[in-house]
């Protein structure tokens, strides 16, 4: 599949940024490379507001792995900033000029729904937005745990910046629940009158974003800033959430990423695994990829990419289904969060070992992409939350996931087995679903059994899909090596079984290597140097180099013995 960011691989901007350029250039490279990625998509209101194909395009382009930052601000300017904005947009002309520009990268637009003190129970947030006798609002952060924390809002040369604010509302005296304000931060050069923005340290290894502590000290909004109406809500939660609807798009848009992430990093050490090589004990040269335990992580990682695109289809279908309930449809991104996160984050710190000292270094793209896709498990809703939320519901059967296709498939089964534990521990007298022994059984094994529901789905979804049955066969059996007590007490299998079918299934699927890495499509996004033996020495020659003319090293041998 050839994504629209292909074409901009060749240009200036998309090439190597040299190591003594500053964070502030770089970070400003993000955003120059974030409009050039929007404008490649060319993306209308209709495309935010439906979620279409080309929507969900971009987050399964391989742009994405290539440079997270961009991926970043490209999610917020579009899915969170122009998602909130668009329906109101829709309707009241006033704010479509604001939307277009969005739309078109011409100022960098932020959401502030997070507090320093207020994360998973944003719908507490501390910010206020004061309705004035004017009809003005006096927007202020009363305490440093008020303040939104993350979205970048310090000036980036010449490029404004406004932000979608969340705060809540008081109309005389009456707090009306949160609601979102329109909010300018500042003109590309200096912030604007009451806002303080607070650089914060650059995420670990990551590329950096300018993430920031944002405080406002009492600043004016035209009655215009305010997204909604004054009305107090007759329930307050739903509205509120009706708010935030975009974080559910997110929820599912965003770990979509990872699977970019992982095509890119499987083709670098599949490559780099061929290219290798060691000297056995007959001192013939031999591949490392030739070692089960070196072709064993490659071959997982390539059957879960092709079987996780055939998931990710499946989940957005479920998502865009109206006749599905919401609660189930944001239960699909909950359930592909949850899968797509664990087990690329697993994949990644295999395969970064498998590729020894070289595995350590961010050019390498590995160990880089590790760390700065940490964050998709708190974006868009903390995974381990969301799973026990809607592990709480399921328990309570307040709505149900669609069944299992063959309920007969070891896949199904391990899903039916967990939900059938975790049914028998509700039984609890002392307290039932809300006590102390709910909290203690089934909270910590609530995301386990979301991934399962997933890794069924996710079964289903690639065999419908026609990916070749060798690899679902090979992700089947990794599945039921992540929990081999189930199927070794409920399936009749032995540990021994289990991981003679995961040899044979291996040796099936090892002669196609090259085609299925080729057919990651990854290569263009890849400049690891160790992906051959040019690339290799392309990099040794430009690296900083200081070489002995004049030091003698008897002479120095001897004064070191001598100060010995």
């Amino acid at each position: 599949m050839s994504f629209p960011s292909l074409k901009l691989l060749h240009l200036p901007l998309f090439k190597g940024i040299p190591e003594d350029v500053t964070d502030h250039e770089r970070a400003y490279r993000s955003y120059q490379r974030a409009a050039a990625v929007v404008k490649a998509y060319g993306m209308t209101a209709a495309d935010i507001l439906q979620c279409t194909p080309r929507f969900w395009e971009f987050y399964l382009d391989l742009i994405g792995a290539f440079d997270c930052a961009t991926y970043t601000l490209v999610t917020i300017q579009m899915n969170l900033a122009a998602g909130t904005l668009a329906p109101f947009a829709e309707k009241q002309p006033q704010y479509r000029k604001l939307l277009d520009q969005i739309l078109n990268f011409e100022i960098s637009a932020q959401y502030m729904l997070t507090e320093v003190e207020h994360g998973l129970d944003a719908n507490n947030l501390e910010t206020t937005a004061t309705m004035l006798p004017t009809g003005e609002f006096d927007l202020h952060t009363p305490s440093l745990g008020g303040a939104k924390i993350m979205p970048p809002s310090l000036p980036v040369k010449g490029l404004p910046k406004v932000a979608i604010v969340f705060a809540q509302l008081i109309v005389s005296g009456e707090t009306r629940g949160v609601r979102p304000f329109i909010t300018w931060l500042n003109d590309g050069k200096h912030m604007c009158n009451g806002v303080t923005a607070k650089l914060l340290p650059r995420r670990a290894a990551s590329k950096p974003v300018n993430h920031a502590i944002t405080n406002f000290n009492h600043v004016r909004l035209p009655h215009s800033a305010l997204l909604g109406t004054l009305d107090k809500p007759k329930d307050v939660r739903k509205h509120f959430l009706s708010s935030i609807w975009r974080i559910g798009v997110g929820t599912l848009a965003l770990p979509l990423n990872m699977i970019s992430v992982m095509k890119r990093a499987v083709f670098v050490a599949g490559k780099y695994s061929q290219r290798r090589h060691i000297s056995g004990p007959d001192q013939k040269l031999k591949p490392i990829i030739s070692f089960p335990t070196q072709y064993g992580p490659i071959l997982h990682a390539l059957a879960q990419i092709f079987v996780f695109e055939a998931y990710a289809r499946r989940s957005i279908q479920y998502f865009q289904d109206t006749n599905l309930a919401p609660p189930v449809r944001h239960a699909m991104g909950t359930m592909s969060k949850a899968v797509l996160y664990k087990t690329s984050q697993a994949c990644l710190f295999t395969l970064s070992e498998r590729c020894g000292a070289q595995g350590l270094y961010e050019n390498n793209h590995i160990i880089e992409s590790m760390v700065e896709t940490r964050g998709i498990s708190i974006a868009e809703g903390d995974t381990l939350v969301l799973s026990i939320r809607l592990t709480s519901d399921l328990l309570l059967n307040h709505y149900k996931i669609p069944p299992a296709k063959d309920p007969t498939s070891f896949l199904a089964k391990h899903e039916q087995g967990l939900l059938d534990e975790l049914r028998g521990m509700t039984n609890i007298k002392s307290g039932g679903h809300h006590g102390e022994d709910f909290d203690r059984l089934i909270l910590p094994r609530s995301q386990e059994f979301v991934e399962a529901i997933g890794y069924r789905i996710a079964y289903e979804a690639a065999i419908e899909a026609g990916v070749h049955s060798d690899l679902v066969s090979l992700y089947e059996i990794w599945v039921m090596l992540q929990d081999q007590s189930w199927f070794v007490q409920y399936a009749g299998l032995t540990r021994q079984h289990m991981f003679q079918m995961e040899a044979e299934r291996l040796s099936v699927v090892l002669p196609r290597l090259d085609v299925l890495l080729d057919a990651t499509g990854a290569e263009p996004y890849c400049t690891a140097p160790i992906l051959s033996q040019t690339s290799w020495e392309q990099f040794v020659d430009s690296l900083e180099t200081k070489t002995g003319s004049d030091t003698e090293n008897t002479g120095l041998s001897r004064g070191g013995m001598a100060m010995l």
